[in-house]
């Protein structure tokens, strides 16, 4: 049993996503940042879609009521067990009354906390995943608040002494471009990719609004027929400052659209925080499945190469 002492802006149970209800309007939900969820699973032993703690922003405190084996993944918030540090990437043990307290962090906006044999709650339409726009999931669909606990489901695992953590990836945010006639003109498309995009600090888990002083060059008074939309989906409003979907974004939207982030680099905007520089590259769909293949792989040789080491425990 963990308790939450402080939850910061916010702390809610996330997995990889709720999937084949879009069709009824329901979201994706799920971790921002997938790779980081799966990481955290694997440091313990657990599934890739175990249920785990999303902490954003930092500044949450929580109580171990028994013992537990945790780990870290994603933003370094600089979280420390009972003052002693803990680093994103490593598992840990935990006895009953320690106090885990995250800080924050000033590059990236979302750690993973997993533990051994993962939360214990209850799902709905086939996710633990809260999605707090529709009142969905784990904890009645709401983030956790001061005073609430979590159940935790037995385990015998213990911390292996080794750690994990992907290649920082930097660069572009690769996207294919919409194929659909929207009736963006060809300067608003090359505005795009020219601009040097700043995260706006609206933007949520629905998505990250962007900014960039010269957005007056993509401004249009454009509409089109609701069309689906899903997490990487660009839209482009009336005012010329992009939307890039999330999450927890809606299943149709109005907007024009310049494109869809690959799935490869979804992760690294579900890390985006405010004031984050982002810049955007047209690729094709093969170029596409080549860095989406090459990510994949990426993600397979670290779960052979952590399988050894816990064998080798």
């Amino acid at each position: 049993m963990i308790e939450v002492i402080k939850s910061g802006p916010q702390l809610s149970i996330q997995d990889l996503g709720r999937f084949n209800y879009r069709h009824l309007g329901v979201s994706q939900a799920g971790a921002a940042d997938s790779d980081a969820l799966r990481i955290a699973n694997r440091l313990v032993g657990n599934p890739d879609n175990t249920p785990v703690l999303e902490v954003t922003l930092g500044m949450a405190q929580l109580k171990f009521c028994s013992s537990h084996c945790f780990s870290l993944s994603g933003a370094d918030m600089s979280a420390n067990l009972n003052g002693a540090r803990v680093d994103p990437g490593w598992s840990y043990q935990a006895q009953p009354g320690d106090i885990l307290t995250f800080a924050s962090s000033a590059l990236n906006l979302r750690c993973y906390l997993a533990f051994a044999g993962g939360i214990a709650a209850t799902a709905e339409l086939g996710s633990y995943s809260t999605d707090i726009m529709a009142g969905l999931g784990a904890n009645h669909g709401r983030a956790l608040s001061a005073g609430e606990r979590i159940a935790i489901h037995p385990s015998n695992f213990h911390p292996k002494g080794f750690g994990a953590r992907l290649p920082t990836r930097q660069g572009p945010i690769h996207f294919i471009p919409e194929q659909r006639d929207h009736g963006l003109t060809a300067s608003i498309k090359s505005a795009f990719i020219e601009g040097q995009w700043q995260v706006a600090p609206q933007s949520n888990r629905m998505g990250l609004r962007l900014h960039w002083p010269q957005h007056e060059r993509l401004s249009h008074y454009l509409g089109i027929a609701s069309t689906a939309v899903s997490p990487g989906t660009i839209q482009l409003p009336g005012n010329g400052e992009p939307i890039v979907l999330l999450n927890d974004c809606q299943t149709t939207g109005g907007y024009p659209i310049l494109g869809h982030v690959i799935s490869a680099d979804l992760p690294r905007l579900g890390q985006a925080r405010a004031g984050a520089e982002l810049q955007f590259e047209a690729v094709s769909l093969a170029q596409a499945e080549a860095i989406n293949a090459a990510h994949q792989h990426e993600l397979n040789r670290l779960e052979i190469a952590m399988r050894g080491r816990q064998h080798a425990h």
